[in-house]
This record gives C-alpha cells, structure tokens and sequence, in this order.
C-alpha cells in the first residue's frame, strides 16, 4: 500500500478558520500603533510572500512574522499567536467530507499522514483539535525538516501528495517523483500561485483533480492504479 499525505490549511482545514485568529492579532498591533489593522495585515503577508519566493520555512512562523511589523510600527510585541489560536480553536471544523476520506484512505491499507507547511506548534493544536491525530499516521510540518514543502527529504517514502496549493502540493511533490492529487480550481490557483511565487509551472499537472474531498478515495484509487 502507499503512503499518502495530505495537506492541512486549505484541504483538511478551510483556509478562512485562521481568519479571527489573524484579525484579532491585526487589531491589537494596530490599536498600539495608531493603524489600520489592514496595514498590519499587509506588512505581515508581505514578509511571508518574501520567505516563501525564498523557499525558506519561516514563511510560516506567524509569531516571528507578527513580532517582525509590530516591532516596525512601533507597537513592541505581538500578541502570542498560540494564545488567540486557543481562544478561537473552539469554533475550527474540519472541510466536509475531510475525516471520512481519510478514515475511508486508512481502510484502504493506506498509510495517511498530514503534510504541512505551518510549523508544530501551531499545528498540532489543530490538529488534535479537529480529532485528526486520532486517524492519521503522522504529521509532516516544515519546522521538522528546516524547509517546506520543497525539499526532497520532506517528502521521504511518500507515494502521493493531496493539496490545495499547486507550487507545494503539486509541483514539488512531482519533481520528487510522487503522484499527485489537486484540491480545488487547478486552472486558477495554478496561475495565481504561480504568479505569486514567480515559479512556472506550465508544464506541471497534478494527477487528478478533486472538487470535493469526498471524491479523494476514489481519485486515490484510480491514481495508484497508473503507477
């Protein structure tokens, strides 16, 4: 049987569940600083896009990221971003059809784990939260490795990537060698990813592409099945 991973935020976990956690950290650095939480905002993603273009895992320190603009504006340090995480995670669900799929992909005789780019400590919270850990093999987080999802040693005796980011979930897994399963608008996500990283991916096609993630085991079926 082959070892799946599956991405966490955007895939298991909507993307907008993190929304009030970022919102709350906004509007704290912004009410210190005297600006708009939508300049906070900006500034941290534009340090986070500088760190991904980079290939460099603390893209996804949110903590460093935050501590980073609040420092800039003059606000000292951003609130800890573990302690608004708590505070929200009660209202986190997982993507429908997320924890049947994966049930149903370990029936199967698969081994399933999560692959992310978000670091341990703010992941695994969710990850419990969500019951994830307790039908999962393992987790894969780019702390771990000292790299995202870019690098082959992330990606060690896996078989096949499932996600919704086509640079991370798509084109690397394949340059190292695995099949790939995309979640969502491939034509898209595709070009705005590629445009944001400012890494063609032209000639890169994911192996299947799943709508719903109820779709997930049959797609894994039939993509296996190819090799």
């Amino acid at each position: 049987m082959a070892t799946i991973l599956v991405d966490l935020d955007g895939t298991l976990l909507p993307l907008d569940a993190w929304n009030p956690v970022f919102a709350e950290i906004c509007k704290a650095i912004a009410e210190r600083a005297g600006a708009p939480p939508d300049e906070v905002w900006r500034r941290a993603r534009e340090k986070n896009l500088i760190l991904m273009r980079r290939l460099d895992w603390r893209a996804f320190d949110w903590q460093q990221l935050f501590d980073a603009v609040a420092e800039e504006l003059g606000a000292g340090r951003a609130p800890s971003v573990l302690e608004v995480l708590d505070k929200h995670l009660p209202r986190f669900r997982p993507t429908d059809g997320a924890l049947e799929a994966l049930r149903e992909l370990r029936a199967m005789g698969h081994r399933v784990e999560i692959a992310t780019n978000g670091h341990a400590s703010y992941q695994l919270p969710v990850i419990r939260r969500l019951g994830l850990d307790e039908i999962v093999d393992g987790v894969r987080t780019s702390d771990a490795y000292r790299c995202p999802k870019t690098c082959p040693q992330y990606f060690q005796d896996a078989d096949l990537m499932v996600g919704d980011n086509p640079i991370f979930d798509v084109y690397f897994p394949k340059r190292f060698g695995l099949l790939a399963i995309f979640y969502g608008d491939w034509e898209r996500e595709a070009a705005e990813h590629s445009r944001r990283l400012a890494i063609s991916i032209d000639a890169v096609r994911p192996d299947h592409v799943v709508k719903n993630l109820k779709e997930l085991p049959d797609a894994v079926r039939r993509v296996l099945a190819l090799r």
